[in-house]
C-alpha cells in the first residue's frame, strides 16, 4: 500500500514548515542523537519495516535503546532494536557473512563493535540484523554510505514507524500522530522532512 494520498501529499509539505531531504542534513541530525520517523513509497510486504516504514536512529548515541522504548515507541525496557547495515558491510560489524533482507536471522555482533553499537546489541550479544543493497532500497543504502562517513560507522538502528499497541502506520496523518505525542524528532515524507509544529 503506499502511505499517499497524493492529492493531499501537496497540502502537508504547504502546511508545516518542511524541507528537501538531503543526506548532508539527515546525517548530521542523526550522528547528533536525532530520531527521525521515516515514510517513503510503498510499505514493503511483511511484518518488518524495512526503510520504508521505519523509524531511524544512530544505535551509538548513549541510552537510544531506553530512550526509544520509554519516549517513542511506549514499550517494554528490554525489547530488543535491529540493525540495518549494508550487505558488503555486514561481517565487518556482525559475525555473519550472508544476507539477511528480511531480518530472520540474529548473528553475534562482533565483540569490538558490541559497546559503541550498544543500542543494537541484545544481552546476549546479538543483534537481528538486516542486510540492503542499492538496488534493493536505493534510499536507506545510500543514506548509510553517507552516514558511515560523518559517524564512523555505517549501522543504523531501524525499527517499525509504530507505537505500542498498534500496527505500522500507513497514513500521513498517522505519522504526524507519532511525531507529535513522542518524543521522535523529525518526520520524513518521501523528499521532504519536518520536525514537531
Amino acid at each position: 500500500m503506499d502511505i499517499l494520498d497524493y492529492n493531499a501529499y501537496p497540502s502537508w509539505i504547504e502546511s508545516n514548515d518542511t524541507y528537501r531531504v538531503t543526506f548532508d542534513d539527515i546525517t548530521d541530525k542523526l550522528k547528533d542523537g536525532k530520531i527521525f520517523g521515516v515514510v517513503r513509497g510503498r510499505c514493503e510486504h511483511g511484518p518488518r519495516a524495512l526503510g520504508n516504514r521505519s523509524i531511524l536512529c544512530d544505535p551509538s548515541y548513549p541510552q537510544m535503546k531506553d530512550i526509544l522504548n520509554q519516549k517513542v515507541k511506549h514499550r517494554e525496557w528490554y525489547r530488543p532494536f535491529a540493525p540495518v547495515v549494508r550487505l558488503e558491510d555486514v561481517s565487518k560489524y556482525f559475525e555473519w557473512d550472508k544476507e539477511s533482507q528480511h531480518m530472520l536471522f540474529c548473528p553475534n555482533v562482533r565483540p569490538e563493535w558490541r559497546d559503541r553499537l550498544s543500542s543494537i546489541t541484545h544481552v546476549d550479544g546479538t543483534a537481528r540484523v538486516q542486510t540492503v543493497t542499492r538496488e534493493q532500497n536505493k534510499w536507506l543504502y545510500d543514506l548509510l554510505t553517507e552516514f558511515e562517513k560523518k559517524s564512523g560507522h555505517g549501522v543504523l538502528l531501524n525499527t517499525s514507524f509504530n507505537i505500542a499497541g498498534k500496527p505500522i502506520l500507513n497514513t500521513i496523518a498517522d505519522a504526524m500522530h507519532v511525531l507529535n505525542n513522542s518524543e521522535m524528532d523529525y518526520l520524513i515524507i518521501n523528499d521532504f522532512y519536518c520536525g514537531k509544529y
